[in-house]
């Protein structure tokens, strides 16, 4: 089971300016039915000077239900920004409610309460960066034999240009 989240980053009329997008797509690994992940705080980060800066893509995004997506692509945040190169992508995981084929509602666990995707990457003007956050179901949320899930996110990342 892959869980795909795409960031797309389009660029507007201004050369100099885009648009960073998040999508999601996919169903949870087999065993469940449900599985709605809360998300905080979408962040990317930028190349400003020495340290760099956060830009806000979404403080609260809407959660999503794994199985709802499956097959379609769902849109979660969208912020316009400045052009430039990224160095990495944030958000917060408050939690992850999950249903099991059996009818147990259990919250997942979620370890490290983030998501952090370090891979630089280019908003260019004129042209779309679609960053897919490719998620490893199996691996990312597991079912215990003690009524518990951990959601511990297994993912890589996509890097694709689209023009407009």
């Amino acid at each position: 089971m892959v869980l795909l989240l795409a960031l797309t980053i389009a660029c507007a009329r201004a050369p100099e300016r885009g648009f960073i997008e998040i999508r999601v797509t996919d169903p949870p690994p087999p065993g469940v039915t449900s599985a709605v992940v809360h998300l905080e705080n979408i962040e990317a980060h930028k190349v400003v000077g020495e340290e760099g800066e956060w830009i806000l893509i979404s403080e609260v995004p809407p959660s999503f239900d794994l199985l709802d997506i499956n097959g379609v692509e769902e849109t979660l945040a969208a912020v316009q920004t400045e052009a430039g190169s990224f160095t990495q992508i944030r958000m917060d995981v408050t939690r992850v409610e999950v249903v099991t084929a059996d009818g147990d509602e259990i919250t997942a666990t979620v370890p490290s309460g983030k998501l952090k995707i370090v891979r630089p990457f280019n908003v260019e003007g004129g042209v779309t960066t679609v960053l897919t956050l490719d998620f490893d179901g199996d691996e990312s949320l597991v079912i215990t034999g003690a009524g518990t899930a951990l959601f511990n996110p297994v993912v890589k990342l996509l890097i694709s240009k689209e023009s407009p």
